[in-house]
């Protein structure tokens, strides 16, 4: 991974012309529709620069996840949910080590966004798709072609066999992976490959600009996952005593979010790290008043699937909460992710 130390992600603000980048592929509709026949609902858009995929899978009904490197991209994406209504949960990821749950979703698009990396990254992006995916989850997929003018003619940098490096434009210092068959035999050796097809875009804007054709060949895959669902087990934390740090007390406001207030407790147990690298997250439930600390027993914990982290459900002595009493109390915040409750 050392290749990628210096790792730069597209330059979306220096395109003046953003309009190529906003409307979404053919094939996105075609999987769009494929994916609500088969009773998909969850999508990650894996690399999804400015939403343009994220938003049509959105207005079909899917649960969307955006991700992607850029700030630029996902602030862009942002702005465009506020104002279209838009449901969309936009996370910052690197596509080596995704923030998400293992079994979170049940498809995976990567139009032209998979194949950023060298060699090695591109088997952790790989391994991480297969990771995120629902059993008998579908992705879809595009890399690039070694048969590309780009790899086979350019005289680009290379960072090992398959990998180039651009050195101008918004791509400029992004490593691009380019494979043949033996490749893809390899990396999806775990998948069962439904469709590989070999596109060439012989003819493009640059083309236009000066005259020379040069091709831009693609695999565009689609592939599904055969493996056992990760159950994960909770029994060592379910009825733990944890001693609570309250941070936002009942009816104080998100620190980011000035329109979220929160109708119950919400804090972390000191010295126990959740996934997110912070203390693990908890909320209190049957407390009427503002609390600063609290000592009670985990009852349930939401297990997020396109998230990081977990959230404990922390209540004191001898209370108990149905699921559906659960639910109501921290859908204030809960609504914004996909997440299944475990209880005893």
């Amino acid at each position: 991974m050392d290749n990628l130390k210096n790792y730069i992600p597209f330059d979306w603000n220096s395109l003046e012309d953003k309009s190529a980048w906003l409307e979404p592929c053919e094939e996105s509709y075609y999987y769009a529709r494929k994916w609500k026949r088969e009773g998909r609902k969850s999508i990650l858009d894996l690399g999804c620069g400015l939403g343009r995929h994220s938003l049509l899978f959105a207005s079909q009904g899917f649960r969307v996840t955006a991700a992607d490197i850029s700030d630029d991209a996902l602030s862009f994406l942002k702005k465009q949910c506020r104002e279209t209504g838009a449901e969309i949960a936009c996370r910052k990821a690197d596509m080596r080590s995704l923030p998400f749950a293992d079994d979170a979703f049940d498809c995976v698009f990567a139009m032209h966004s998979a194949g950023h990396a060298d060699t090695a990254g591109m088997r952790s992006i790989i391994g991480e798709i297969r990771r995120v995916l629902k059993p008998e989850g579908s992705v879809f997929l595009t890399l690039c072609s070694k048969d590309t003018w780009t790899f086979a003619e350019s005289g680009l940098p290379r960072l090992d066999e398959n990998t180039v490096v651009k050195n101008d434009g918004p791509e400029q210092g992004v490593p691009h992976f380019f494979a043949d068959s033996s490749n893809i035999m390899e990396l999806f050796e775990d998948f069962e490959l439904i469709k590989v097809r070999h596109i060439d875009d012989c003819y493009d804007e640059r083309s236009r600009k000066d005259g020379k054709w040069r091709n831009q060949k693609h695999y565009f895959i689609e592939a599904v996952i055969h493996k056992k669902a990760n159950i994960p087990d909770y029994s060592d934390i379910i009825g733990k005593t944890v001693d609570c740090v309250i941070d936002r007390p009942l009816g104080s406001t998100h620190p980011r979010h000035g329109s979220l207030v929160y109708p119950v407790n919400y804090g972390y147990v000191k010295g126990i790290m959740g996934g997110d690298g912070a203390e693990q997250d908890v909320y209190i439930l049957g407390e009427d008043t503002p609390l600063d600390s609290f000592k009670g027993k985990v009852i349930a914990v939401y297990h997020r699937l396109n998230d990081n982290e977990d959230k404990w459900i922390v209540a004191g002595e001898g209370k108990t909460f149905t699921e559906k009493e659960i639910l109501e109390k921290t859908e204030f915040q809960e609504k914004f992710f996909d997440d299944v409750l475990y209880m005893k």
